[in-house]
């Protein structure tokens, strides 16, 4: 496998993380062949471990910033997974468009957000609900929810539909420490044990499987 990466410190402990410590899927239980959705794409680094590794047949993977956005499609296209991954250049919202801050440099290219400090001039990106995304592709069961997205990952938890939500197997998200946090996320582990996930923290990593 080939990724073009930025000569930066984060571009490549972020690709160490996945590609040696699988951080995104310890200890949970996949099927062959699973569907994910990987929301917070950065540079296609997630999307393509599960095309390549888990040998997902299908890849969903969302990233709105222009410059992480460059380099995803052409680590998709030279890999040759066009097929198995879908690229959507959008950030994961209720279904509005959303301020961000896509036009930090490239070190802080990661911690694009909507959230906490603006390392840009906030630019309006276009948003789509989680439920629309999986409608649009024919998601009607979901075994891998990635979710990495820089303090969005509240508002995605708490607000997808139940409909959707029973249809999901596995979750594996990053938490932030935007304002509010400590309540969000408890609000967020308390609805998802409620929907019959197992909740395992591994520092700000949050697994979620079906019981």
């Amino acid at each position: 496998m080939v990724l073009d990466i930025r000569r930066n410190y984060m571009d490549a402990a972020i690709l160490a993380e996945i590609f040696v410590d699988h951080c995104y899927v310890q200890g949970l239980s996949l099927p062959e062949r699973p569907v994910v959705v990987d929301i917070g794409g950065y540079i296609g680094d997630f999307a393509l471990y599960a095309a390549k590794h888990l040998k997902a047949r299908k890849v969903v993977v969302c990233e709105p910033s222009p410059r992480n956005w460059v380099l995803l499609q052409k680590n998709v296209a030279q890999n040759h997974f066009q097929d198995q991954i879908v690229l959507v250049n959008k950030a994961v919202t209720n279904g509005e468009d959303v301020m961000m801050d896509v036009d930090a440099c490239d070190g802080a290219q990661a911690r694009v957000s909507t959230y906490g400090t603006k390392r840009a001039e906030p630019t309006l990106i276009p948003g789509v609900a989680l439920a629309t995304l999986a409608a649009e592709h024919g998601l009607n069961t979901i075994d891998l929810l990635k979710i990495d997205c820089e303090g969005g990952e509240y508002d995605i938890l708490q607000n997808v539909p139940e409909s959707l939500l029973k249809n999901v197997r596995n979750i594996v998200f990053e938490f932030h420490e935007i304002e509010g946090f400590r309540q969000r996320l408890e609000a967020v582990y308390e609805r998802l044990r409620q929907q019959g996930f197992s909740l395992v923290t591994r520092g700000c990593l949050v697994s979620a499987s079906r019981a």
